[in-house]
């Protein structure tokens, strides 16, 4: 089965491939642009798939946190600045695999970079699952002090947090007394 299917791949590259010569043998540059151009559309379409589906699970993120009642960060926005660099690193990467297969007879389209960008979109998006999965659970109800505690960044913010049980115990312990 895979033998067909790699026969035919062949046979429509090498078929690809021997029009794009005869454009430029016949000096027919409307159509080898014409067929340049729907390879750089597909790639910048799967670039901005790419950037989109981070920004989507940004956006999720902060959704989820605002639900949580969890202080919005800038290290989490810098950390989607980072992680679209990363991405974007690796991407790089599969357009020049695809430029080198460009020069190959069964490489018909960029696919290193169509499955570059389908892999990005699958990890941001379960990344929006797991938000959304975040966002309905329990842990919206718990009580503001347990809040507190829990977003406490150092220790300075958890005697304020500590302090604050102990006023608000010794007060009711009083009102309890009286």
């Amino acid at each position: 089965m895979f033998y067909v299917f790699f026969l035919y791949i062949c046979k429509n590259g090498l078929k690809n491939f021997l029009i794009m010569l005869e454009y430029i043998t016949t000096g027919n540059w409307d159509a080898l642009v014409s067929d340049c151009i729907v390879r750089i559309m597909i790639i910048l379409l799967s670039w901005a798939c790419a950037v989109a589906s981070s920004f989507i699970d940004l956006w999720s993120g902060v959704d989820t946190a605002k639900a949580l009642g969890e202080s919005i960060q800038s290290d989490g926005l810098r950390r989607t600045v980072v992680k679209i660099g990363d991405y974007m690193r690796v991407m790089l990467f599969l357009l020049m695999f695809d430029l080198l297969g460009a020069f190959l007879s069964f490489y018909v389209m960029p696919f290193a970079t169509m499955l570059g960008a389908l892999s990005i979109i699958l990890i941001e998006g379960k990344s929006v699952i797991e938000n959304s999965r975040r966002k309905k659970s329990n842990s919206a109800n718990i009580p503001d002090v347990m809040r507190q505690i829990v977003n406490a960044k150092n220790i300075r913010e958890s005697k304020e947090v500590y302090e604050a049980i102990l006023k608000e115990l010794n007060n009711t312990k009083a009102n309890e007394n009286n």
